[in-house]
């Protein structure tokens, strides 16, 4: 009978996870720290890497506490739990137990009673790659880094290193992290959090239990040993190893980073920062000279405006609020749609630069979202530009304590401010802070993207230019909904009603909207891009300010997605009649969606896995006649009811506007058919019409809506995307290409039309806006010419030379008018400090914008 034993070192005993004594401490840290939990992209990557190959977990903590919690959770969710724990802390019990081992042993070596082989560190390891047996090792030990530097020992990653060379299946090594709380560091606190300590039972339970933020595990990108020997100049272990533990510990500080951002400067310190720059003072010098102001009124001026404007960023309220938000999300909307892919994009951009974080703004949900995604995912909130009218009791104190810095609407006869703010902007990005911007300055009225406001832009890129951060990393975002908050008050306000000012009676008010149900949202994040490489990137003459903000907005109009309600809402709009059955609809969404489909646009989930249309006509039906928007008619009063027409539909005329929203949201998409479409309608007739006489609509369309538009590179290339559009008609049989003229098929006909007026309710605003210029010819400030304007509107509505309600549109008009003032048909003349008149310059240019847009707005009204 063999009697030779295994002798292990007592560095590998003390490394045994699977003892009594850790069983022991393993169910008193499973009771204590229940709560403690992956958070869900670390579960998503473990699901990944764990049938790839060998798995080490390596802890930047060597006490015992942290290793049980995390075998406690991997056994908890079903992984690989390690049974090697290297250059961690043993537990008092595991050492008494192993030192008695270790005399046992000696004992009957000596009595000759069993024979012991020795097995090295390093071929234990080996065979525990071999045999897919997990383990963890510490990278942060003193103990380990002593012997590693000083004792001039084998580092355990370089047994890893020659384990690699021996096994055939690739090592992960998974760096992971416990946060014992997402409380960001602050400069000058007495009790600092340290939430990745290195803490003991005791410690670790106390920190926990006072900690106002969740304790959590991370687990970040394994590194793949195999790929790391590969890609290493040379083949000596040690020099590999040094560079493995150089990569994970820029891991371990990239995730700090990350989860807790920077080290928080209190408001106080941002203030002296702020307020003792030299440009801040160099502006107030030359207010002393210029205005002759007294030195010490400026800088009072100076220290109120700071007030008004700065943050006092708060994890505490954070939390709390996040708290309140959550509940209202669950109140009012059917689910936050996003991919978790997004985040981790999102995660690694953060690591290389400060964040500027662009969504779309259709909501003031918009930011609430953003924070709490980034909080329930362990990403730190952003601080967010708001404007000064979010400043009401009581939400803005706490808007304030989440991340919220406010801006003024307008800097006009403002002297020191504007360089107040700008300064904030320059030191935030100075102490690596993510930033939110809503690039289009307010939340959109109608739907779809507005034009880019440069100046939040021009503030960043002067924070580079001046040395505050070597880049910054913008990620482009879209938050879309199902149905919005706000949408009743939009109505009015594209119809002239005056903007109500945020109020603590209108909060109050607010309670109203946690009644119903919103429906989903879908929140999607663009590729994160480097600014730095944005610039090197520019063509010579390129105007970087104005060249990245509509960059901006093109990679946000890029990831809209198209939902049930945008889809079916643009299906009952693009049409002149003032009904529908359910086939029609149900014709036209199928036109329409083909056509998002034929150009690669993303579509929700609900949209895309439909299994018939029925399901998304049923899903946009009943929200919409739960408020009134449709209605079935009725077919007169018979024994004294009235008979409903089943099977119709009608849309109520005065509520197009509503849900012409959803519809703008993804007009975009539509652009290059709509204007071939138009062509073909406009200007073909039984004989054809020639491809360069599209190229020439097309052309004059783009110009005519370049100030609703930021339009997408593609259709500068007006011949490629002439073509595209041309691909789709033709492969529906809606167009045929005979002896160089395209034909519309008479029988397809209504899918033109379904296109070509997407734009319709634009041309009919610009109308109305030239029409009203003509008019009114003397010189007014811009209210008053608006005022004219919209009642020019309601007139030639109800003369019919309008035909669309959505066409009342106030945004519509503003940017009618921006478009005449570009073209110098109309120019801004000083009136007073702080106000500008308009008057018109050139008459003939008035009456050349309306007989182009009438060329193709008259026929597209008949139709």
């Amino acid at each position: 009978m063999d009697r030779t034993g295994i002798e292990k070192s007592l560095y590998i005993k003390n490394a045994m996870v699977e003892t009594g004594a850790n069983s022991l401490m393993g169910k008193i840290a499973g009771l204590f720290f229940r709560t403690i939990d992956f958070d869900s992209e670390s579960l998503q990557t473990l699901k990944e890497y764990q049938s790839r190959g060998r798995a080490v977990y390596v802890s930047y903590q060597s006490a015992n506490t942290p290793l049980m919690v995390l075998v406690n959770l991997l056994k908890r969710h079903g992984f690989r739990s390690p049974e090697l724990a290297l250059d961690f802390t043993p537990n008092i019990l595991q050492m008494i137990a192993n030192i008695s081992g270790a005399v046992s042993m000696i004992y009957r070596r000596i009595t000759g009673r069993r024979k012991f082989e020795k097995v090295s560190d390093s071929e234990y390891l080996v065979d525990c790659m071999r045999d897919n047996r997990a383990v963890v090792l510490s990278l942060l030990s003193r103990k380990q880094f002593i012997q590693r530097y000083i004792e001039i020992k084998s580092d355990t990653l370089e047994y890893l290193v020659e384990a690699q060379k021996l096994v055939d299946e690739p090592i992960y090594l998974f760096p992971q992290l416990l946060f014992w709380n997402q409380n960001p560091e602050r400069t000058g606190s007495l009790v600092t959090s340290r939430a990745t300590g290195d803490r003991g039972f005791f410690s670790g339970l106390f920190t926990v239990a006072k900690s106002s933020t969740p304790a959590f595990i991370r687990i970040s990108e394994p590194l793949n040993i195999r790929e790391e020997i590969e890609n290493s100049p040379a083949d000596d272990p040690k020099q590999i190893a040094r560079s493995i533990r150089a990569r994970l510990l820029e891991i371990y500080n990239n995730e700090k980073r990350t989860v807790l951002g920077p080290t928080l400067k209190s408001q106080q310190e941002m203030m002296e920062r702020v307020l003792y720059n030299k440009n801040v003072l160099d502006e107030i010098n030359s207010l002393v000279e210029s205005e002759r102001q007294s030195e010490k009124k400026l800088r009072k001026k100076a220290y109120r405006y700071f007030k008004e404007i700065a943050a006092d960023f708060s994890i505490l309220v954070i939390k709390w609020f996040n708290k309140a938000v959550q509940y209202m999300f669950t109140k009012i909307f059917d689910g936050i749609n996003f991919n978790i892919d997004d985040l981790k994009r999102v995660r690694e951009a953060a690591q290389r630069a400060p964040l500027i974080l662009v969504p779309s703004h259709k909501s003031h949900m918009d930011y609430l979202i953003i924070s709490s995604i980034f909080y329930e995912n362990k990403i730190i909130p952003p601080h967010i530009v708001a404007g000064a009218n979010l400043t009401f009791f009581p939400m803005g104190p706490v808007f304030r304590k989440s991340g919220a810095f406010f801006m003024r609407r307008s800097f006009r006869g403002l002297n020191l401010y504007p360089t107040i703010f700008r300064q904030y902007i320059k030191t935030l990005i100075g102490e690596g802070y993510s930033i939110e911007v809503f690039i289009e300055g307010t939340r959109t009225r109608t739907g779809k993207l507005a034009l880019p406001k440069m100046g939040i832009i021009s503030y960043l890129i002067e924070a580079i230019d001046e040395g505050y951060a070597r880049d910054m990393i913008f990620v482009p975002i879209t938050i879309g909904y199902d149905r919005i908050l706000e949408e009743s008050t939009y109505h009015m306000e594209l119809k002239g009603k005056e903007k109500e000012s945020e109020s603590t009676s209108n909060f109050v008010k607010s309670r109203k909207f946690l009644k119903r149900k919103y429906g989903k949202v879908y929140l999607s994040f663009n590729e994160p891009f480097s600014f730095t490489e944005f610039r090197e990137g520019l063509k010579e003459g390129e105007d970087l300010t104005v060249s990245l903000g509509n960059h901006i907005i093109r990679r946000i109009g890029d990831i809209i997605m198209a939902t049930p309600f945008s889809v079916a809402s643009s299906s009952m709009l693009l049409s002149s009649a003032k009904g529908f059955t359910r086939d029609i609809l149900k014709k036209r969404i199928n036109i329409l969606l083909d056509y998002l489909k034929f150009s690669g646009v993303r579509m929700s989930d609900h949209l895309a896995q439909a299994s018939n249309i029925d399901e998304i006509i049923d899903y946009v039906l009943d929200s919409y006649f739960q408020d009134g928007i449709v209605g079935e008619p009725i077919a007169g009063v018979g024994r004294g009811t009235g008979e409903l027409i089943e099977g119709l539909y009608t849309l109520s005329e005065n509520e197009r506007s509503r849900i012409n929203f959803y519809k703008n949201s993804i007009v975009h998409y539509f652009l290059p058919v709509s204007f071939v479409s138009t062509a073909l309608l406009v200007l073909g007739g039984d004989e054809g019409l020639e491809g360069h006489r599209i190229g020439d609509v097309f052309a004059d369309m783009m110009d005519l809506l370049s100030e609703e538009f930021v339009y997408h590179e593609s259709l500068y290339d007006s011949a490629g995307s002439i073509a595209k559009a041309l691909a789709f008609l033709t492969e529906r049989g809606t167009v045929a290409h005979r002896e160089g003229r395209y034909h519309v098929a008479d029988e397809k006909r209504d899918e033109l039309v379904l296109f070509a007026k997407a734009v319709q309710d634009f041309l009919e605003s610009y109308l109305i806006v030239c029409d009203s210029v003509y008019q009114v010819k003397k010189r007014s400030s811009r209210k008053d010419l608006m005022y004219e304007v919209r009642k020019n509107g309601i007139k030639l509505f109800h003369l019919s030379e309008v035909k669309l309600t959505e066409s009342l549109s106030m945004p519509n008009y503003e940017n009618a008018i921006t478009k005449l003032g570009r073209i110098m048909a109309i120019e801004a003349v000083p009136a007073g400090k702080k106000q500008v008149d308009l008057v018109v310059k050139d008459e003939q240019k008035v009456i050349e914008v309306k007989n182009r847009i009438e060329r193709y707005l008259r026929p597209l009204q008949k139709l």
